[in-house]
């Protein structure tokens, strides 16, 4: 997925929040985008089907398009509800940003619900969820709600919003540290589980740096430490899963997770690379366990 600036993020997070009070609809909820629409200037909004075939690309899906022209919205109305207002948003996005502008700017579902590696696209989903949950207005939501997954389910209705999107926003935006793994059910051929998505809020990045998938038997996700940054100790209910609580400073230990051994160490849980000797000590330590002990 194309992954967006500071810059860019703080640029679309002041055109959403003009756009919001330019409607008259900051803290209402759900955020009226109809209103949003009218405010960035779009005149009229039509179902899909009606899209001119002389400007439609042939052979492309489309859920959402808008002719910059005309000022003119189209969006698939067959659509669940929740879809539809992230297509309505995601459109109104494009006409917001006066750096999108073309003839026609047509959206699959591709470009609106999967990764895209198309910053402009990038950029007008990302739009789309500070229209629907009102940027700042969310995050001191949640500064006051407990952290699980039940208040992100709770706030899904509130917004209008399907229950991944809540939960991508709620990970995003959260200001205490909070990462979210979007993980597949069926393992790989090496016994790994697949991770689709990794969102983490700016308080997580700076704590513990970048998700990384890694989800084998026997082990937990990684991350990678921010440059310059001391490594910081790992979430306990992550350290948990490879070793129980023990002193940093102990030498390492084997200990076994579903079924795996897997070696634990105050340089493993850094993220660095485990070390020769502990591997060696490991070793000896399985052959002095598989050797009978002396009558």
């Amino acid at each position: 997925m194309a992954e967006l600036d500071s810059f860019t993020r703080a640029r679309l997070e002041r055109i959403a929040e003009r756009a919001v009070g330019d409607a008259g609809v900051a803290g209402v909820l759900p955020t009226r985008l109809e209103e949003v629409q009218r405010a960035a200037g779009i005149g009229a909004r039509h179902d899909i089907a009606a899209l001119p075939e002389q400007v439609a690309t042939p052979g492309r899906e489309l859920l959402g398009a808008l002719w910059f022209e005309r000022r003119e919205v189209y969006v698939d109305l067959a659509q669940p509800e929740p879809r539809r207002r992230f297509t309505d948003a995601h459109e109104a996005m494009h006409a917001l940003c006066p750096w999108h502008e073309a003839v026609l700017r047509e959206d699959t579902e591709a470009e609106l619900f999967r990764d895209t590696t198309l910053a402009i696209e990038a950029e007008a989903n990302f739009g789309a969820g500070l229209l629907i949950f009102q940027g700042r207005r969310f995050a001191e939501r949640l500064a006051e709600a407990p952290r699980d997954m039940a208040t992100a389910l709770a706030l899904a209705g509130e917004h209008g919003a399907s229950r991944q999107a809540t939960l991508h926003q709620f990970a995003e935006h959260h200001p205490a540290p909070v990462a979210l793994l979007a993980i597949g059910r069926f393992p790989q051929r090496d016994g790994s589980l697949p991770v689709w998505r990794t969102v983490a809020s700016p308080a997580f990045r700076r704590r513990f740096g970048r998700v990384r998938g890694d989800l084998s038997p026997g082990r937990c996700a990684s991350w990678s430490r921010p440059r310059g940054a001391s490594p910081p100790p790992p979430p306990p209910d992550w350290r948990s899963r490879t070793a129980p609580a023990r002193s940093a400073s102990g030498p390492p230990r084997r200990t076994t997770t579903g079924g795996r051994s897997s070696c634990w160490s105050p340089a493993r849980a850094s993220g660095a690379r485990r070390a020769g000797p502990c591997r060696t000590r490991c070793a000896a330590a399985r052959r002095r366990a598989r050797t009978p002990s002396a009558p």
